[in-house]
């Protein structure tokens, strides 16, 4: 399933979308005409796209330290690489359809397993109409999300997913894959979840380094043995 994490205020989102819509865009990335026809119809900045738009590789590079550094974040994520970090825009009828992203990403020195895909939405979920990102899981459920401004989605990079076409105003957001020290998205959850207890249970002066919180603990540090990858 997916997780939301706040993480840039209104006021850095609208700072970034104004810098934003001041440079050059070019038509997202696709494999041929054919996918851009029925697949992808949106608008990206690419890291390192061009001299151009140098002020945007300075973004991301800022955004990727934030989401590197934030706790909740990392208790979610596990996150041991992020790759291919990107602006995209959807305005007049742009959309994402249905689609798997790659198993592996990267360029020509590294390609790395993805695990988790990121969307950080930058726009007021009320300045534009559609643009919602649609979960599609094996088993029939959907999810429709469309957060608020600052609000990072994680979720399973093997989980189908669209961007719903953007019919009124412009929807830009930063995006990209990380490859996770702990592969397996259910153990990601699981290590997730009691590193959440240790943590509370650390906040409650009547159970802080008491026989229960050391008992968790070692259960915890054991299951990080038993699952943390640091190899690609």
């Amino acid at each position: 399933m997916h997780c939301t994490v706040p993480l840039l205020s209104a006021a850095e989102c609208d700072q970034i979308t104004a810098t934003l819509r001041q440079l050059p865009w070019q038509e997202g990335h696709a494999p041929g005409e054919l996918y851009r026809e029925k697949i992808k119809r949106n608008q990206e900045i690419a890291l390192e796209m061009s001299p151009e738009t140098k002020v945007a590789d300075d973004i991301m590079a800022t955004i990727s330290r934030k989401l590197m550094a934030n706790a909740d974040v990392r208790n979610k994520t596990f996150a041991k690489t992020l790759v291919n970090p990107r602006f995209n825009l959807c305005e007049n009828s742009g959309f994402y359809a249905k689609h798997a992203d790659s198993a592996f990403l990267g360029n020509q020195r590294q390609q790395v397993r993805t695990d988790i895909s990121l969307t950080l939405f930058l726009s007021d979920p009320d300045s534009y109409q559609g643009g919602e990102l649609s979960l599609q899981y094996a088993c029939g459920d959907a999810q429709l999300i469309k957060p608020a401004k600052g609000c990072v989605v994680f979720y399973p990079s093997g989980v189908m997913h669209e961007v719903k076409p953007v019919t009124n105003g412009q929807r830009i957001c930063f995006v990209g894959w990380i490859q996770s020290h702990i592969q397996d998205p259910q153990n990601r959850s699981i290590l997730s979840e009691i590193t959440t207890l240790c943590d509370d249970m650390m906040a409650d002066p009547n159970l802080a380094l008491g026989d229960l919180h050391t008992r968790a603990q070692n259960i915890k540090h054991n299951l990080f043995r038993r699952w943390w990858q640091n190899h690609n």
